[in-house]
């Protein structure tokens, strides 16, 4: 910088238009339009930036009526395409004006959009315009109504949806699924209840649904390599399936590679027994995560332990312990009952164990992986103090008197001080 103010000469203005615009597109909006200060040629510089984001931190710093007026101000000197537009924060109540941001931004060609509300009683409806961004690939909508207008044709580049405390009819998302035809990863938490989720996107590569639904079928997903469902309630069913529905459930993501369940999703998939024969359908599943397994359940141990007898590539395992008050005993005699675990775990490496107590049913769950998996390196578990039944060094003691099939293996467990979690 200066060898070129010596010279007289300024490098960084003749630099050309894309560069500049890259530079500029590095900085937070708010320092690239201080560059309008620098000179007479830098002025306007900044209104060709692509990428515009009145996040969280922009509605804490301006009140309301001042962000507003930015915000205008910003739009209405803009000049070219913005690729990248995210809205939203604390305060962002001004309904009225984002319909017309909206409207403006629908003739800008944006490709990735994200709209976050600040209110789960009064929602923002998303205006009709909304539904002709054609140039979408990248969508993440929060605390919104979402209700497609009838003539709505999809968004036909969308790779990418992502819905938060969004409202809308179930029978919406079915067809924006199938006007979505490049669509690689959905994920839907805390929105609309259903009765029967139904998933048939033949690029979808991760989904993630966390809410209720009485019963989930993934039709057709035959390139799914990553799948994410926590049921918050349980399912209840007046009958039982006439087969069972673990089988259903998995028939169609040959590709899967991790999945990650909830306690009651294991109650659903169990609902009709368990097939005798393993899945092949789960062949290439390497990381397998449970949410809130309660160990005292018989269906919930059952469920799993099948599920990783049909996981021949499984190399990490994960379980969330959960409480419940339900006799420990046959649980107990079902896992002593299990010899081995069929050479399904010839491949785990790692067992991670969160809120894991030391009850005498998780450490035969432990006995059983310790037994079975000649790879294992490492097992680590971890809970507070106080809900400890064992202390940490007796839970230690009593897995290394375990038989093991890997003799390296290293064990991990760590008692947490309440207030050392405080600070």
């Amino acid at each position: 910088m200066r060898s070129a103010t010596r010279s007289g000469v300024d490098t960084i203005s003749d630099l050309p238009c894309n560069v500049l615009d890259g530079i500029l597109g590095c900085l937070p909006l708010k320092d690239a339009v201080k560059t309008s200060i620098l000179s007479r040629d830098w002025r306007y510089k900044w209104v060709t930036r692509q990428e515009l984001e009145f996040d969280y931190q922009f509605f804490v710093t301006y009140a309301c009526n001042q962000a507003k007026a930015i915000i205008y101000q910003v739009l209405l000197l803009h000049k070219g395409p913005i690729l990248k537009f995210s809205l939203g924060g604390s305060n962002l109540t001004i309904y009225p004006d984002i319909d017309h941001w909206i409207l403006f931004l629908s003739k800008k060609n944006v490709q990735e959009f994200t709209l976050c509300g600040n209110s789960l009683n009064n929602r923002y409806h998303l205006p009709s315009h909304f539904f002709t961004f054609h140039h979408l690939r990248h969508l993440k909508v929060d605390r919104c109504l979402f209700h497609p207008p009838p003539d709505f044709k999809g968004f036909e580049k969308l790779i990418n949806l992502d819905l938060h405390f969004v409202t809308f009819d179930p029978a919406i998302l079915r067809n924006l699924i199938f006007r979505c035809p490049l669509l690689e990863r959905l994920t839907l938490r805390w929105c609309t209840n259903f009765d029967t989720l139904e998933i048939d996107a033949p690029n979808l590569k991760c989904f993630d649904f966390r809410g209720n639904s009485k019963s989930i079928c993934f039709k057709n997903a035959p390139m799914l390599e990553k799948l994410i469902v926590h049921l918050n309630s349980r399912v209840s069913m007046v009958a039982s399936p006439v087969c069972s529905n673990i089988t259903k459930f998995f028939c169609h993501m040959p590709c899967l590679m991790q999945l990650d369940i909830s306690g009651h999703l294991l109650e659903y998939l169990t609902m009709g027994g368990l097939p005798e024969n393993h899945l092949t359908s789960l062949n290439n599943v390497k990381s397998f995560n449970v949410r809130a397994m309660f160990f005292r359940s018989i269906k919930h141990v059952s469920g799993v332990i099948y599920l990783i007898k049909s996981f021949p590539k499984l190399q990490k395992l994960t379980i969330e312990c959960g409480m419940k008050s339900e006799a420990v005993e046959p649980v107990v005699q079902y896992l002593q009952d299990q010899s081995s675990l069929c050479g399904a775990v010839k491949l785990l490496q790692k067992v991670h164990m969160s809120m894991f107590r030391g009850l005498e049913v998780e450490m035969e769950f432990l006995r059983l992986i310790l037994a079975s998996a000649r790879v294992l390196e490492e097992i680590s578990a971890w809970n507070y103090e106080h809900l400890l039944c064992l202390s940490s060094r007796e839970i230690m003691d009593n897995m290394k008197q375990y038989q093991r099939a890997s003799p390296n293996v290293k064990f991990i467990v760590d008692e947490i001080v309440v207030e050392d979690a405080l600070l």
